[in-house]
């Protein structure tokens, strides 16, 4: 398990023990995700600490919540004929359950370590790491982009609220398809355009994905690639990988007989589902039902940040359809779909990830059905 925590600070010491607690870590600046999950778990900063190094758990342990694979939810999606990988999380606990194949040549079987194509949710994600910028003081939604990149048009009127939610007006429609942030800014940088009459309004665009990473690649002072690798190593996400290429299910469209083909790499390479080149993600259900549970809970973003975020919200808002409590988030992938649904009050949500419909698209009440289990 990795162990070197680089976000908002760098590595300066070796294993620590917190006395009565038994957590290990490695020492890191007092503002990094590290010190906040110490805090967090421990009741204690990173300031005062023994320098022996036997540890009995460690901090990732205590952030994470136990996977099992659930008959009950084998079920569910055996009556959903549902193909592809899925998780639940009900707060205490993740269940996954996962059905048909990743890859129908080499009859591959979906498993819940299944790596996909998370599209927008990469922008959830960012959220996530934005509104716990804010709350340590270094990003205020009201701030102009022009702070974090002045170089883009639109920089002196858009705020970050407005990066944020995919609604700033700006749109850029040259934009490699490799490269990592820093690279990917500067082309956004050089084909933005600006339209203020859009400004506040919904219109998803990739050079808004690519300007949220922007902002936490400036507030922090790190790059976005270490920032997420952080995120990913602390929660130990093993089944969360840099750069679509690293996904492990093939994807497939199913026609009126029901024959399936499957969908090229070059045809899945859209701006829509890579939002960030090599800085763009794949992940399971459970990986990302993880980083939900961590990213937006109230230890981890402030419960008045979240109400500022979410509380009157309507429309779409931090990458999701906001409904009250409610977030939910659903994507087409090339004959395969993406959907997640999560419930803030409840800190509970489901995880459906498909590589191909087979017919109806039953998503939406295969998730209902799970919800029903929890109650």
């Amino acid at each position: 398990m990795k162990k070197t925590l680089t976000w908002l600070g760098v590595a300066v010491g070796s294993l620590a023990v917190f006395a009565g607690a038994g957590f290990g870590v490695t020492l890191v600046n007092k503002d990094s995700l590290a010190t906040h999950m110490i805090a967090k778990y421990t009741g204690k900063s990173n300031d005062s600490s023994s320098s022996s190094s036997t540890t009995s758990s460690s901090v990732e342990d205590s952030a994470t919540l136990k996977v099992a694979k659930s008959s009950n939810l084998d079920s569910i999606l055996n009556n959903g004929e549902y193909n592809g990988s899925a998780a639940l999380a009900t707060g205490k606990k993740i269940l996954t359950s996962s059905r048909g194949y990743a890859n129908h040549a080499a009859k591959n079987e979906m498993t819940a370590n299944s790596q996909f194509l998370v599209g927008k949710i990469q922008d959830t994600i960012n959220a996530g790491i934005i509104m716990h910028l804010i709350d340590t003081g270094k990003v205020k939604l009201t701030d102009k982009l022009s702070k974090y990149d002045s170089e883009v048009a639109g920089a002196e009127s858009v705020k970050v609220a407005d990066v944020m939610n995919q609604a700033s007006g700006i749109t850029a429609d040259t934009i490699a398809s490799s490269g990592k942030t820093k690279s990917l800014v500067k082309e956004v940088n050089a084909n933005a355009i600006y339209d203020s009459t859009m400004q506040g309004t919904f219109a998803d665009s990739r050079a808004n994905t690519i300007l949220q990473a922007a902002i936490i690649e400036k507030a922090t002072g790190e790059s976005y690639h270490s920032v997420v690798s952080d995120l990913i190593d602390q929660l130990e996400l093993s089944n969360t990988a840099w750069g679509m290429k690293n996904k492990t299910v093939d994807y497939y469209r199913v026609d009126d007989v029901g024959s399936a083909s499957k969908v090229s790499n070059s045809t899945l390479d859209t701006a829509e589902l890579n939002r960030l080149g090599s800085d763009q993600l794949v992940s399971s259900p459970a990986d990302i039902a993880q980083l939900y549970n961590y990213l937006f809970n109230s230890d981890y973003v402030s419960s008045s940040t979240l109400d500022k975020v979410f509380g009157q919200a309507s429309g779409h808002v931090a990458g999701f359809a906001v409904k009250g409590d409610a977030l939910s988030l659903t994507q087409g992938v090339s004959g395969g779909r993406n959907r997640i649904e999560w419930n803030l009050k409840k800190q509970a949500g489901t995880f459906l990830f498909s590589n191909y419909i087979n017919g109806e698209n039953n998503l939406s009440s295969i998730s209902k059905n799970m919800f029903d289990y929890l109650k």
